[in-house]
């Protein structure tokens, strides 16, 4: 038999352990825990899915149309032997841009022969239509008749909810196009941002409204408000009459990221 000093003391020490290893245990486990976030992988805080939706940037896969929609992809002549690619891509969910995703062109003759292909990387903005564009591809001696274009890779996309980049093409002139063509325009943004690396692309369609000239510049700095000079050349005569000139400026994806 214990004696009644031995049981007191062995009272008092689990009374101890009780109040005090218990929380001391809580908060360690606590402060093991990780707040929520969108890269737990689990569904919590207002997530639409599993780290997607909701609070999360991430769009979920049901709530977008996974790929955009090409309209058409096409070879474009520069001189001999060289032709400019240019595929007009349709973003089928314009509150949403994408991560940068792998694509190729492919270059075909009138025999469905295989004339070259060209790989690169874009991220879709959340303009409704604009185009991939990939210059200098040579194909020798062959003619190309058809190009096409596919996203090698499934697209990741990226909700936006801020302010829509509008920037406004003015002042077109086509000069020279006997000689060696040249195409000048303003490019002003609208908004409050500054712009860095803006791609600008120029398509030329004839009387029947098919493109047949395409060309790209670069903006290395558009500012707030600020309106910039683009040019594009051609080292030949226009190969058609001159119905419609489209010039597109193009955001990098950290336009978006703001």
């Amino acid at each position: 038999m214990f004696s009644w000093s031995f049981r007191r003391r062995f009272l008092y020490l689990m009374i101890i352990f009780l109040v005090t290893v218990p929380p001391i245990g809580y908060y360690v486990w606590k402060s093991q825990q990780k707040p929520p976030s969108c890269s737990d992988a689990i569904k919590n805080q207002n997530e639409h899915g599993v780290d997607c939706g909701g609070i999360c940037q991430l769009a979920c896969f049901f709530e977008v149309e996974a790929n955009p929609v090409v309209q058409w992809s096409r070879p474009y002549y520069v001189t001999k032997g060289v032709y400019n690619l240019v595929a007009y891509v349709q973003n089928p969910t314009v509150n949403y841009v994408s991560k940068p995703a792998k694509y190729i062109f492919r270059v075909y003759d009138a025999n469905n022969v295989l004339l070259g292909s060209r790989e690169g990387v874009v991220a879709l903005p959340t303009t409704k239509l604009f185009p991939i564009f990939e210059p200098g591809v040579d194909v020798g001696e062959q003619i190309p008749t058809r190009v096409s274009f596919e996203f090698t890779e499934p697209l990741v996309w990226l909700e936006y909810s801020g302010e829509r980049p509008e920037l406004l093409v003015s002042e077109q002139v086509l000069s020279r196009p006997d000689e060696a063509p040249k195409l000048t325009a303003k490019v002003t943004n609208k908004t409050l941002n500054t712009f860095r690396n803006v791609e600008v692309i120029a398509i030329i369609y004839d009387e029947e409204g098919n493109g047949f000239m395409a060309s790209r510049t670069f903006i290395d700095r558009l500012g707030d408000k600020g309106t910039a000079d683009v040019s594009f050349t051609w080292p030949e005569p226009l190969t058609a009459s001159s119905s419609k000139i489209e010039i597109i400026p193009k955001l990098a994806l950290s336009a978006y990221n703001k």
